[in-house]
């Protein structure tokens, strides 16, 4: 690696001498997904299908600033800052499992164990707001075509998520009172709804500097001797990994359809509204501040189209 960098340097160093063109660009594009990871899983109306979503947060829009420096005709090198406006990501997700609860009949005392039905959906979705910087490589395959490749990263930005949970419990047997009643006395028939717990949640993810790789073909156009138009093709090559997380709103409402109290939750009563990702975590279910890191992808296929302006060029 050492040696490489060495003639990376020896190579700006020699064709310094012949530097020709300094130039500036400024382009706008939009990006789609290249990833094709699952970000959610939607149900219809009726919760009778189930839909798989994939995509990356690298879609959307996105604006680019370059500044770049060509050694000869063929070769140079550029330096370029991004920002990503991301389109929305569907993070919907549902579960559906079993529980088991007693419940309390006045007068009588409490009931044998009983099974209840929880349906779990969340319907929400994220988007990214990121800024990027970039160091490519570029060669100039004729007059109008050229290709770059280079390393990028993150350097600022975040993901933010908006989503509203409904958990249903519905009993699924009858509930028979405790003696003295009539044996067989229904207290509480199967069907009943128990309880709905309702969820709105907005929150911020930040993640680690990461390290991707870049790569364009594209095609120039001179307006004037300084100017130029250029359209190009990009790929971006790069993941995140989920560094903290902030709740930014947070209010849970508890319905109980069995009369007892409506229960109100917000922001302010959680013991914390941040949360810390890591590769390792002890006892996982003890302090939800803590919980193991994910990957979230953000490679694209896009499209720039921009205009250059080239210094010292006659």
């Amino acid at each position: 690696m050492k040696k490489h960098l060495l003639l990376l340097v020896a190579l700006i160093i020699a064709t310094s001498a012949s530097a020709q063109e300094f130039y500036v660009s400024a382009s706008g594009g939009y990006s789609i997904s290249s990833a094709g990871i699952l970000t959610g899983t939607s149900l219809n109306d009726g919760q009778t299908k189930a839909t798989n979503h994939y995509g990356s947060y690298g879609e959307g829009t996105n604006f680019q600033f370059r500044v770049g420096k060509m050694f000869n005709k063929t070769f140079g090198v550029e330096i370029g800052f991004a920002y990503l406006h991301g389109a929305d990501q569907v993070i919907d997700s549902y579960d559906n499992y079993y529980a088991t609860s007693v419940f309390p009949i006045p007068n009588l005392g409490d009931s044998d164990p009983a099974t209840l039905l929880v349906n779990d959906v969340t319907k929400g979705n994220a988007h990214a707001r990121a800024y990027g910087l970039s160091l490519a490589i570029v060669y100039n395959f004729n007059e109008h075509i050229y290709g770059k490749f280079g390393a990028i990263t993150k350097v600022g930005g975040k993901t933010e998520a908006t989503a509203t949970n409904v958990v249903n419990v519905t009993l699924t047997e009858n509930v028979y009172a405790p003696a003295p009643a009539p044996a067989g006395t229904i207290a509480i028939p199967a069907g009943t709804p128990i309880k709905t717990v309702t969820t709105d949640v907005e929150q911020e993810y930040h993640g680690r500097v990461p390290l991707g790789f870049i790569a364009a073909l594209g095609y120039k156009h001179a307006i004037s001797d300084n100017l130029n138009f250029f359209a190009e093709l990009e790929y971006l090559g790069i993941n995140v990994t989920r560094d903290n997380s902030e709740y930014t709103k947070f209010t849970s409402v508890d319905v109980s359809h069995l009369g007892a109290p409506t229960t109100t939750t917000t922001i302010d009563q959680l013991p914390s509204t941040e949360v810390t990702y890591e590769d390792s975590v002890a006892n996982p279910n003890n302090d939800p501040s803590v919980a193991l890191s994910s990957v979230a992808p953000y490679s694209s296929f896009g499209l720039n189209i921009g205009i250059s302006y080239t210094f010292g060029k006659k």
